[in-house]
């Protein structure tokens, strides 16, 4: 029988009762024997993650979150990936729904929504086919969490996500979209993404907010460079994800650095290299409006 879905959850350091929901709510969705594997990539953590009837434990020094998923991946035998952070977990129901589209329609991706609270029930309307990631990308907005992605591990190539920065998500998800056929938005939230204050997207620490800040702008970097590489309608994709990114790192340059002269110097790296000010497009209301006041207000945001 084939393996279906390679579900990849890495841990380190979360509570073990949020382990166990996360694990169990992976067992309870409605698989035949043989259809799925769960690899658990426990990434060095100083209390070991506990065996799971029908998990795999892969226990490795601590590396990152990206090392701990790349293992995922090497070791992955699923026809699709899905990744899931130890401390979250599925709504089976819900999920069941992305699992019935995955297999009726098999598109190489299936992009969904995560919450913070109760899951969006599905009305049985709510699917938006696009041509390829391509599409997609061009016109809609993206989640940055690989999460809320199950995609066709043949897609990947020689793609993984980098080590050693934060929001290395930001950067594997539009490349991975670039590779992408069919894609297929299924509108539901079956993926529940729990806020912990503790963790490094969370922490408010001046080195862990500089840390955010400087690994955005790396990465914003790195995917404006893949642009140029790019031609056409993929190219065009690719802005698109560049100017919100960009977007969303001036606001919170604005919000999170309270030091005026920092700010400035924010902006300005951003100026040179051509990120700033943003290109003007209606991508969304939200969008054209903060480009329109970076033009013409540019210094209030500094």
């Amino acid at each position: 029988m084939l393996l279906r879905v390679s579900f990849i959850v890495t841990y380190y350091n979360e509570p073990l009762e949020m382990l166990e929901e996360c694990i169990q709510s992976i067992l309870a969705l409605p698989f035949f024997r043989g259809e799925k594997e769960i690899l658990l990539i426990d990434d060095g953590s100083k209390i070991p993650a506990p065996e799971f009837d029908g998990v795999t434990v892969i226990r490795q020094e601590n590396q990152g979150l990206s090392a701990a998923r790349n293992k995922g991946l090497e070791l992955a035998k699923g026809e699709y990936i899905q990744f899931i952070d130890a401390d979250d977990y599925l709504f089976p129901n819900e999920y069941n729904v992305v699992l019935d589209m995955q297999m009726s329609i098999r598109p190489d991706v299936l992009v969904f929504d995560f919450t913070h609270d109760e899951p969006k029930k599905y009305s049985g309307a709510g699917i938006k086919p696009y041509r390829s990631g391509i599409e997609f990308l061009r016109k809609r907005n993206m989640h940055g969490s690989a999460c809320c992605y199950m995609f066709r591990k043949s897609i990947l190539g020689d793609l993984r996500f980098l080590p050693g920065i934060v929001h290395e998500d930001e950067l594997f998800t539009p490349q991975l979209l670039l590779k992408a056929g069919l894609l297929l938005v299924v509108n539901v939230s079956p993926y529940y993404y729990r806020i912990r204050t503790g963790t490094i997207t969370h922490q408010q620490e001046e080195a862990c907010v500089k840390k955010r800040l400087d690994d955005t702008l790396f990465v914003l970097r790195q995917l404006d460079a893949l642009r140029k590489n790019l031609r056409g309608e993929a190219q065009k994709a690719m802005c698109r994800r560049v100017s919100q990114l960009t977007m969303d790192y001036i606001y919170n340059v604005w919000r999170q650095i309270p030091d005026r002269k920092e700010r400035h110097n924010r902006i300005a790296g951003l100026r040179e290299a051509k990120l700033y000010p943003l290109p003007i497009h209606i991508y969304t209301c939200k969008y054209l409006i903060f480009a329109l006041m970076s033009r013409v207000f540019g210094r209030l945001v500094v």
